[in-house]
């Protein structure tokens, strides 16, 4: 019996450091992990230049509607202006401002980046293209089909021509009862249909607060 009693304290025995050397190692993998999001460090930016809204070819589609690509681009300038402007290593630049920086540059893309950023003490350049911007048909309780809208931004480095950050925003408004996912979104907005104009300046808001980049 007693044979018995001192097998079974020694498995317990056993039981107890196996548990323990679990433990410790998952502290010690988590450890690690901390340790190394720690030691991400973002890229030193002197400045940022934020570039004109671009409205892709096909972003406005085939369907009705009064907007015209500079429309567009006004809408998106102004929500980046309103967002950014305060903010001091951000310089936004107009399609006018843009024609007088850019005279006699050359170097394609690139070189006319790190222009703009030994005119503007930037190195880096943010870029806004709108690929989608289709008004809703209906009002505001009900519609025959809801705004939809899309762009991308991307954060460039200039003197590498390397992606700091880039993000892209593709929605088209849906109704709570066809995505109850979707019903904290739907709360936000007053539980009504918006405008492809009020979609667009959500998402881009969205995304620029997102931009650790833009952080002040």
């Amino acid at each position: 019996m007693k044979d018995i009693n001192t097998l079974k304290k020694i498995a317990s025995m056993v039981f107890v450091v196996f548990l323990c050397s679990l433990t410790l190692s998952g502290c010690s993998g988590l450890g690690k992990g901390q340790s190394e999001e720690k030691t991400k460090t973002l890229q030193a930016l002197t400045g940022i230049v934020a570039m004109p809204t671009v409205v892709a070819k096909e972003a406005l589609g085939l369907g009705k509607g009064e907007a015209t690509p500079n429309s567009v681009a006004t809408v998106v300038d102004s929500v980046i202006a309103a967002e950014l402007g305060k903010n001091d290593k951000v310089s936004i630049v107009t399609e006018s401002r843009l024609d007088t920086l850019l005279t006699g540059a050359a170097g394609g893309r690139l070189g006319q980046m790190q222009v703009l950023g030994a005119k503007l003490n930037a190195n880096a350049v943010l870029d806004i293209t709108v690929t989608r911007y289709q008004e809703r048909d209906g009002g505001e309780l009900s519609v025959n089909s809801p705004a939809s809208a899309a762009f991308e931004m991307v954060l460039t480095h200039v003197e590498s021509g390397m992606i700091l950050w880039a993000s892209s925003f593709d929605e088209t408004q849906e109704a709570v009862s066809s995505n109850l996912l979707a019903i904290g979104k739907a709360k936000n907005r007053g539980f009504k249909w918006i405008t492809v104009e009020e979609l667009v300046r959500l998402g881009v808001k969205e995304r620029l607060a997102d931009c650790p980049y833009l952080q002040k």
